[in-house]
């Protein structure tokens, strides 16, 4: 069995989610006549969380080629493994930062009213 089909169908599943939260972000901002900024940092966030899952599912393919596929041992050392954490850790302080801001000027929206 050929796993590149599979990752491909996951990556696609992970794309149409992708697209499909940042349409309705899009779509309750409008609506509910959130603040520009706002709106911008709920999907920049939705996009960093699409960018980070894309990360999990690389690193998930990895083990599973490396442990199952091909039997051989995992080392967290390995460069694949190492560099997919790191830029899976990169993502995920992104992604805190934007999150903190996010409340900041949701705190400060309803301050305002």
């Amino acid at each position: 069995m050929d796993t590149k089909p599979l990752y491909e169908k996951a990556e696609k599943a992970i794309n149409q989610a992708f697209k499909l939260t940042k349409e309705s972000v899009k779509m309750v901002s409008e609506k509910a006549g959130e603040a520009a900024q706002i709106t911008k940092l709920l999907i920049e966030k939705v996009a960093l969380e699409h960018r980070a899952s894309k990360q999990f599912a690389k690193l998930g393919h990895q083990v599973y080629e490396k442990a199952l596929r091909q039997g051989e041992t995992i080392s967290l050392k390995d460069s694949k493994f190492k560099d997919l954490i790191e830029e899976t850790k990169k993502l995920d302080v992104e992604l805190a930062q934007v999150e903190a801001t996010l409340q900041e000027e949701q705190k400060s929206g309803r301050s305002k009213k």
